[in-house]
Parts: C-alpha cells; structure tokens; sequence
C-alpha cells in the first residue's frame, strides 16, 4: 500500500499540491489490493485520511463542492470508470462498483432474470438473506447513493430517468457482492435484478420522500426539480425539450407545485400538531409523576402526624389520670416519676404543675389536629389534580392512538403524492 508522506501544516498546502499526493497515492498503490470482486472495489477511509483531511482544509476549485468529487474525479480516472459505474462514499469508506453488462439474448427464460429460474434465485436468496436482510440492508445503503448519485440538487430530472436504473442495479449489487460468495456476473446479476424487483418500490418511494422533504423546507433545488414535472412542454438548462411529464396519482389526478405545496402545507402542519400533543403527554406524565411523587410525600406527613397526635393524646390521658389521682388524695407531699426519675412534690404545687402541662398538650393537640387537618385537604385536592390529569393524559394517548390507527386526514394526502411522485420518477 502506498504511503501518503505529510508536509507538515496541511492548512497551507495548494490544491495542486493535494492532487499530487492523491495522484501518486494512485499510481503507486497496488490496486488489486482494494479489489473485493472483479467489478467492486473498496477503500477504508482511513487509508484516505491525510488526504481527505488536506482537501478540507484547502480551497477547492469551482468544479468540486466537496472532497468526495475530486476524489471521485479521480477514481474515474485511475480506474478508468465508465458512465455507468458507481462510486458511493459511506461511514468509513468508498466503493466502486463496475456496471457490467450480461447477454441475454440467446436466452429463452425471463430476460430479467439472466435466464436463471425462480426457484434457483429464491434458494440464493435464501441462502445468502435467510432473515430477509437484503431489504434492510439496501434501504440502509441507498441514503449514501442518492446523497452522491441520484440527487436532486445534482442531476435535472430528464439525466436522472436514464442513470437510475443502472446507478439502483449498482446499489443492489453492492449488497449482494458483500453477502454472498457468488462469482458468476450472470448469476449476480439475476439475482440482483430479483431482489430489485422486489423492493424497487420502497427504493422509489425513499427518494420521493427525500425530494419532498427538502420540497417542504423550501429548498431551491428541490423546487426546481419538481417545476419539470408539469403538464406542459419543458426546457432544461441545455435549452432541450421535454415533453409533458406530469405528476399523475392513482386516481390520475395531476400534482404540480402549487397543489403539492399546499397540501405538504397542510402535511407539515399536522405533524407539527401531532408533534406538539407527543410532547404534550410527555409533559402530563413528567407532571403526573411529579404529583404521585408529592402525593407520597404528604401521605408520609399526614401518618408522621396522625402518629404524634396520637401519642399526644396519650400524653393527655395520662396526665388526666394523674390529675385524678391526686385530687382524689389529702396527703401534701406525692411523689411523681418525672423523665424517668422519681421526686416528691407538694400536692397542690404538682397539681398547678400538670395543669400547666395539659393546657400544653391541648394547645399541641389543636395545632397538630389543624396541620392533619391541612394535610388531607392538600392530599384531597392533589388527588383531584391527579384525577383531572390522567383523564387529559388517556384522553391524549386515546386520541394518539386513533390518529396513528387510522392516519391524519393529510397523511393520506402526502401518501398520495410521494407514490405518484415515485411513480413519475420511475417512468422512462
């Protein structure tokens, strides 16, 4: 493998400077190394590290608007790519993978199928996706291809229709390449052509809906794309004509901008409002939770104090027992357990003593039985709160799950639009 010698400071290095190291990176790499199958190739970021850091940290010319074209640029060049070929940068490294062609005219089976049975492409299937994972695994490789290859800010409708076909037979390629141990082309190729049959429709219903997100955020590119689809003769920046290529629906009702607009409008606000009740019920459970919360802290309170109410009234009848005691009495001196320790009291002084103590105790008392008092009403009323509470929030979950059972009104509307859309890509 070649090694990319650093100059140093790379934020002071020229962009001629960079396409030398990239070209000699090229020239003096052993190429079969990063060759995973005769018509893919992969390399690890890593190994494009120094360079891809140095080019974002120059100024590019004009023609590139991020490092991914100058190093696409120059793969094309150094491995000599066709127009059919694709080059996909994902999370820590590049493929290219060779569009081939397979011959099938001599064949008397399904052309699209490279004269291989159904039988035998779904025992392949099975045997290299026996879980079904090839549609995962696609949908979670087709972001990265649309980003670079199939976007809307790049490609004018008309170039789009003739490159999307082999840049998705690509695509599916790649996935098989990796999961399989197949080495014929025909037999990839069938196989690949079988999978896409089966998942082509998520494939264009994925950039429809990547389109008309960006659509409803007002992009530029976005609403150019979309202003060739119309019912009228278009011109594209070549200055070539278009015949009418509308936006048909099921229905074969016709979308244009104004209409798709204002029904995203329309989408965009419902899922906001949608947005806004999810984040309402969470707001209600986080208070719910709160008052539960609160509710256990005042039943803790009002059993502290139902207890010392209690004990205080023991402590009352008990001095009213004494009390009693010694009215009931003629001696002078008494003798009265006090904390613990036994002393000799005057009568008379003890008596105006436990008086003293009653009075007290009952002022305790009717302190303690208005604060009980206090408690259960805050607990009554909390208790209301959690009431009103729960029935808002079971009325929003209810309300949730009747939206997301049936769909919003507008979610049928933007369905409509996003296949139609699909369906209008999908047609050369």
């Amino acid at each position: 493998m070649a090694e990319i010698q650093s100059d140093g400071a790379q934020t002071h290095l020229k962009f001629s400077d960079i396409e030398k190291k990239i070209d000699t990176f090229f020239k003096t790499i052993d190429i079969k190394k990063y060759q995973l199958h005769e018509v893919l190739y992969g390399f690890e970021e890593s190994e494009l590290a120094e360079i891809i850091s140095a080019l974002h940290n120059c100024k590019l010319p004009k023609a590139y608007s991020s490092y991914k074209d100058v190093l696409r640029d120059k793969m094309t060049v150094y491995l000599e790519l066709a127009p059919n070929d694709l080059v996909v940068f994902t999370e820590g490294g590049i493929y290219v993978k060779l569009f081939f062609q397979v011959d099938s005219s001599q064949e008397s089976a399904d052309r699209r199928a490279c004269g291989l049975s159904p039988e035998t492409l779904e025992s392949y299937k099975k045997r290299f996706f026996p879980k079904d994972e090839y549609k995962e695994k696609v949908l979670e490789f087709l972001p990265h291809v649309v980003e670079e290859s199939l976007s809307f800010k790049k490609l004018h409708p008309a170039r789009f229709k003739k490159i999307f076909i082999p840049i998705l037979v690509n695509t599916v390629e790649i996935i098989v390449l990796e999961s399989s141990d197949l080495d014929d082309l025909r037999t990839i190729r069938g196989l690949t052509f079988f999978i896409l049959r089966e998942i082509f429709d998520d494939l264009m219903l994925y950039i429809a809906e990547d389109i008309l997100f960006h659509f409803s955020n007002a992009d530029r590119k976005a609403i150019e794309f979309l202003s060739f689809f119309s019912v009228h003769e278009s011109i594209d920046p070549q200055g070539n004509r278009h015949k009418p290529n509308p936006i048909l629906d099921e229905s074969n009702h016709a979308w244009n901008i104004t209409t798709i607009r204002s029904t995203m409008l329309q989408h965009r606000k419902a899922k906001q409002a949608l947005y806004d009740k999810k984040n309402a019920l969470i707001n209600i459970k986080k208070k719910l939770e709160t008052f539960n919360i609160e509710q256990k802290e005042l039943n803790q309170q009002l059993l502290f104090g139902r207890a010392a109410l209690d004990d205080l009234e023991e402590k009352v009848v008990n001095i009213h027992r004494t009390m009693q005691k010694l009215q009931e009495t003629d001696a002078v001196e008494v003798k009265f357990n006090e904390n613990g320790e036994e002393k000799i009291y005057q009568r008379t002084v003890l008596l105006g003593k436990l008086y003293k103590k009653e009075d007290e105790f009952l002022s305790e008392k009717t302190r303690l039985r208005r604060s009980v008092e206090e408690i259960d009403l805050k607990l009554a009323n909390k208790q209301k709160e959690i009431d009103l509470w729960e029935k808002k929030y079971t009325e929003g979950k209810e309300f949730l799950a009747t939206v997301e059972a049936q769909g919003h009104p507008m979610d049928k509307q933007y369905e409509r639009i996003r296949r139609a859309l699909a369906k209008t890509l999908a047609t050369r």
